[in-house]
């Protein structure tokens, strides 16, 4: 009996080895899958992150161009009212870029000297850029000042030639200045 009890034992322990080794084996052979599967996944990621750079990279390069062409086209703009500027009557220089220029016999506001796309000032007979000092602020700016209805007015050239104020009864030359204090515009 104990012949076939050892017999029994030693079978029952093949049994547990085998099995052991079996389901080591099938752990083994699920990691490899899953590594497999991580592998090929982060494949994928790479691929996809590739596209992806290189769709924006287009769009980059798409928009670079676009810019580039607008650049050209604008600085084609101004070399053309450059030109158009030689013919002026009058050409001075207000602030920011603005300029008020006299183009057979119009008076004008121009922007970066695109003539194109600058604002006629109707019915104005004269103009003069004077310049300012705001003892307010402690600033020196330009200001667009010009002659309509007979009388002289301060227009804000930002605004498309907005009145900004009327000064009436006043003479108005080139050398004249203006200085303002307290909200007060003293004409000196």
């Amino acid at each position: 009996m104990e012949s076939k009890a050892r017999k029994w034992l030693g079978i029952i322990i093949s049994i547990i080895v085998i099995v052991v080794f079996a389901y080591n084996r099938y752990r083994r052979y699920e990691a490899k899958q899953e590594r497999n599967r991580v592998q090929q996944q982060q494949i994928e990621n790479a691929k996809a992150v590739q596209e992806a750079t290189k769709k924006i990279d287009e769009d980059a390069k798409n928009k670079l161009s676009e810019q580039l062409k607008d650049a050209a086209k604008k600085a084609g703009n101004i070399a053309k009212g450059i030109e158009k500027l030689k013919n002026a009557e009058m050409n001075k220089e207000i602030e920011d870029g603005y300029n008020i220029v006299k183009l057979d016999g119009k008076f004008l506001i121009v922007k970066d000297s695109n003539v194109d796309q600058a604002v006629e000032l109707a019915g104005v007979t004269d103009a003069h850029v004077i310049p300012t000092n705001d003892q307010d602020r402690n600033q020196n700016y330009n200001v667009l000042v010009v002659k309509k209805d007979g009388e002289w007015r301060v227009v804000d050239e930002t605004k498309k030639g907005e009145d900004v104020l009327v000064l009436t009864g006043e003479t108005i030359t080139a050398d004249t200045k203006f200085r303002l204090k307290d909200k007060t515009l003293y004409i000196e």
